[in-house]
């Protein structure tokens, strides 16, 4: 198979033809100098192939909540966001912190994943559901809760994850600071260095997701300078002060527009190293409740919310890439087959038009979830295309690829 067209190479954008054989990039040749009998041409004005893009924070509900979310629906709206590997988390109904339920939750993916995925495991309750769990999933979540989950078996879950080398991601905000759902940057800030301290303290990867305020990273980076974080599109371009309602709940909370102005910026810079969307997924009904539930959906709003701020000259394909990409494959520690466009690497491509704009309409998501923080939004830069190991699964508005297609990359990289 042939892929043709403007291509992002880490030495540039360049006009080539792009061989695949077998899943994997084989050769890439400058001008088109490959023929083959299967041609994909994407030699349009405006079209750019990028790597596929890895989202490393997502809820795909299923189990109890399938009615939020499942994993076809999940990520047939990655396949639409132009997103190749999600990495899915554990906090379910009921949870994946057993090993049992983690072979449960890997043979639902499986079945019904239309792009590859990763799985996050639970903190258990007991030291004995640790052995091998990283056979399977790609590392493991702390909610805030489950740090006061007992000073042993904190203990011994750390120091097994600091053996095995696995990465460790933390929700930073601290319960004891979270009073009558006021959620304060200190919370955040608090717990962020106490994270620190216990990666200094057992030498595990810590990892700090959807970060909303540069000092949390700042404070913990004084203790742990090795430590890693994300944010999301919705810290970047909303804030509290112009989105209030419970459309716009979500944990951490929105930040005033200062903070998301300095958060931005460390965006932009690479001080925060990766983007996540946290894709968390609920039914309209649920957002409008006296306690709405926190989050809404984002796997099909990411990219086109990113390519319109190149488009503005805030951001540039460059960052685009390293944070949705190449960043978070490496994080995960799958560098070697995501995150680039190369030969021996996985044949990952999220197509865009870059001269093609939208509003942004959630009646037409892939997702069960139709609504969204910026619907009527205009973009600037639309998903054409996505492949996941030379096949496409995303094509002109459809989903092209069977329920049961994506793999567990655990697999891949066996």
């Amino acid at each position: 198979m042939i892929i043709r067209g403007k291509a992002y190479l880490k030495e540039g954008v360049k006009e080539v033809s792009i061989h695949v054989e077998d899943g994997f990039i084989r050769d890439i040749r400058l001008n088109h100098s490959i023929s083959g009998d299967e041609v994909y041409d994407y030699t349009g004005k405006g079209l750019l192939i990028l790597p596929g893009m890895v989202d490393i924070h997502v809820h795909m509900r299923d189990f109890d909540y399938s009615y939020k979310e499942d994993f076809y629906t999940g990520t047939s709206a990655a396949a639409a966001g132009g997103v190749a590997v999600v990495v899915d988390m554990p906090n379910t109904k009921p949870r994946v912190n057993t090993l049992r339920m983690l072979w449960y939750r890997d043979c639902v993916a499986s079945i019904n994943s239309v792009v590859d995925y990763g799985l996050y495991y639970g903190v258990p309750s007991s030291p004995s559901e640790l052995e091998g769990y990283e056979e399977t999933a790609i590392g493991m979540k702390f909610f805030p809760e489950d740090l006061e989950a007992g000073e042993d078996l904190l203990s011994n879950v750390l120091r097994y994850n600091a053996e095995k080398d696995i990465f460790t991601v933390f929700h930073p905000e601290d319960p004891g600071f979270v009073k009558n759902g006021f959620r304060p940057p200190e919370a955040e800030v608090k717990a962020a260095v106490d994270i620190a301290r216990l990666g200094v303290k057992y030498g595990f990867r810590a990892h700090l997701t959807h970060v909303s305020n540069i000092e949390s990273i700042d404070a913990a980076r004084k203790i742990d300078p090795s430590i890693s974080s994300d944010t999301c599109p919705h810290y970047l371009t909303l804030s509290n002060e112009l989105y209030r309602g419970s459309y716009y709940r979500v944990y951490p909370p929105l930040r005033p527009e200062d903070m998301r102005r300095n958060l931005l910026r460390y965006f932009a810079s690479g001080h925060v190293e990766a983007l996540t969307t946290d894709h968390a997924p609920h039914e309209a009904e649920e957002k409008l409740r006296e306690t709405p539930w926190g989050g809404f959906p984002g796997l099909e709003t990411a990219l086109p919310i990113l390519l319109t701020l190149c488009k503005k000259g805030v951001l540039t394909i460059d960052r685009v890439v390293e944070a949705y990409s190449r960043c978070p494959a490496k994080l995960i520690g799958f560098d070697k087959l995501l995150g680039d466009i190369e030969a021996g690497k996985l044949a990952n491509f999220t197509v865009v038009d870059l001269d093609s704009s939208y509003k942004i309409d959630p009646s037409n998501f892939h997702s069960k979830a139709k609504h969204s923080p910026f619907e009527g939004w205009e973009v600037h830069g639309k998903v054409v295309a996505t492949f996941v190991r030379g096949v496409p699964v995303y094509m002109d508005g459809e989903i092209t690829a069977p329920r049961g297609y994506g793999e567990n990359i655990m697999r891949l990289w066996r």
